[in-house]
C-alpha cells in the first residue's frame, strides 16, 4: 500500500493531523494497533484550552463540540480546609471547556470515514525503515506482514510505540521522572456541582473533581502505584472524596452509581529529540504530563499543527525549513507546560515520608496561587494555556 503520510496512531494527535493534511489536499493512511470500538471507548481526560477549541472549530470539528462542551471559567482550589475560588477568565473571552477526549477521538473517526478515507484498526507496527529517503511502515494486519510506502511517517503512537525508537538517538535526549502515586479515576451518573470543580489537597491525598457532562462527573482520587480499582466501594469512594474536598463549609459533592473506574500511574517525561528524515513524533510519543494540569491533550493538539504544516510545505513545496525547527517549535510549548504540570502535582499530592514542614511548603504554594493577585494571574495564564505559533 502506498500514501503520501503513513500516521501511526489514532488518537488526537494522529487524527488531527490526518485531518488537517486532508484539508490541505495531501493523503495518509492511518495505522492503528488498537481495535476500533477500543479506541472509541477509551475514557481520557477532556479540559480543552481555547486554542484547541479554536482548532478543532478551525478543521471543522465544531458542531457537536459547540453543542455539548461545558465552558469552564472557574476552578476551586481547597487545602487545609479552606477554598479559593479562581476565575480563569483573562478578560479576552478565553476560557476552558469540558469535552471529553474520547469524543473528540470519535468525531474525527466518523468524519474520515465519512470522507471515505483509510484507518486500518488491529494494524500492529512492527519496524519503520528508510526514514531518511522513503520511509516504509511494515505491520502486520489479519495476520499478514505488510508495508506502507509513503513519503512521511508522523509518529503518534505513544509512550509505548515504536516510533520513537526509530529516531537514532532518542533515548540520549529523553526526560522522565515517576512519581510514587497513581490516580483513581471515575465516571459517576452525578450532576458535576459547578461550585465544586477543581482541585484539594488533603492529608489523605489529593481529589480532583470535574464534568464530563452535565449529568456525569469525572473524579479522581490519589491512591498507592498498585491500587485495585475495584478495591472501594462507590460509597467509599464518595465519602474518602467527601474528606478531601472538605473546605470548611459542609459542602458535599453530588452522589450517583460509579460506571467505570481506573488506575493510571503519573510520569513526566520529555522526549526533546522529535523529529528524525521524514520521521517526526507527536502527543504522547513525545511527552506525557501528569494529568493534575489537564494538559495532555492540548500539547498534543499544538504538536499536531506545527507537524502537519511542516509536513504541507514539505510535500507541496520541498520548503524543509519548518520541518528543520520542528521540534525546537514544539519544546518551546512543552517544556512550560510540563513545568506547570509537574509543579501542580507536587503541590497537591502526598509523597511518602513527607514531613509535616513539607506539608506546610505546599499550603504556601496554594495560598499563593488562590489567594493573591500574582498566584491567580500565574495560575490563570498557564491553565488558559500557551498560544500557538502556527
Amino acid at each position: 500500500m502506498k500514501t503520501q503520510v503513513g500516521i501511526i496512531g489514532a488518537g488526537p494527535a494522529g487524527l488531527l493531523v490526518a485531518r488537517i493534511l486532508q484539508l490541505n489536499g495531501i493523503d495518509s493512511v492511518i495505522l492503528e494497533r488498537r481495535t476500533r470500538a477500543y479506541v472509541l471507548e477509551r475514557v481520557r481526560a477532556g479540559v480543552l484550552e481555547a486554542g484547541t477549541v479554536d482548532t478543532l472549530r478551525a478543521y471543522g470539528m465544531g458542531e457537536r463540540l459547540n453543542r455539548e462542551g461545558i465552558p469552564m471559567r472557574s476552578m476551586q482550589l481547597c487545602w487545609d480546609r479552606q477554598k479559593a475560588d479562581i476565575s480563569l477568565d483573562d478578560g479576552t473571552g478565553r476560557h476552558l471547556t469540558t469535552y471529553g477526549q474520547q469524543k473528540i477521538v470519535e468525531d474525527l473517526i466518523l468524519q474520515r470515514e465519512a470522507d471515505g478515507l483509510e484507518i486500518v484498526f488491529e494494524a500492529d507496527v512492527s519496524s519503520l525503515d528508510d526514514i531518511e529517503n522513503a520511509p516504509r511502515v511494515h505491520y502486520r494486519h489479519n495476520g499478514e506482514v505488510k508495508v506502507l510506502e509513503c513519503q512521511f511517517i508522523a509518529g503518534c503512537d505513544g509512550y509505548h510505540g515504536v516510533s520513537r525508537r526509530h529516531i537514532p538517538g532518542s533515548d540520549e535526549h529523553v526526560f522522565l521522572t515517576e512519581y510514587p502515586f497513581a490516580w483513581l479515576g471515575i465516571l459517576a451518573e452525578a450532576a458535576p456541582l459547578a461550585a465544586r470543580r477543581g482541585f484539594a489537597h488533603s492529608t489523605h491525598g489529593l481529589a480532583v473533581a470535574s464534568a464530563r457532562s452535565a449529568s456525569v462527573g469525572r473524579l479522581y482520587l490519589q491512591v498507592e502505584t498498585d491500587a485495585d480499582p475495584n478495591a472501594m466501594s462507590d460509597q467509599q469512594i464518595w465519602d474518602e472524596l467527601d474528606i478531601r474536598m472538605d473546605d470548611g463549609t459542609a459542602a458535599q459533592l453530588n452522589r450517583g452509581p460509579i460506571i467505570e473506574r481506573s488506575v493510571a500511574r503519573l510520569r513526566g517525561y520529555v522526549c526533546e529529540k522529535m523529529r528524525h528524515g521524514r520521521l517526526a513524533i507527536a502527543g504522547d510519543a513525545a511527552h506525557i504530563v501528569p494529568p493534575s494540569g489537564g494538559k495532555g491533550l492540548n500539547l498534543a493538539v499544538g504538536d499536531a499543527r506545527i507537524m502537519a504544516e511542516a509536513i504541507r510545505r514539505l510535500l507541496t513545496t520541498n520548503d524543509t525549513t519548518l520541518l528543520d525547527s520542528y521540534s525546537q517549535m514544539c519544546l518551546r510549548r512543552i517544556w512550560p507546560t510540563v513545568h506547570w504540570a509537574c509543579s501542580m502535582c507536587e503541590a497537591l499530592h502526598i509523597f511518602p515520608g513527607q514531613t509535616s514542614f513539607q506539608t506546610r511548603m505546599q499550603y504556601q504554594t496554594l495560598n499563593h496561587w488562590g489567594n493573591t493577585e500574582i498566584g491567580q494571574q500565574r495560575l490563570r495564564k498557564a491553565q488558559l494555556g500557551l498560544p500557538y505559533e502556527i
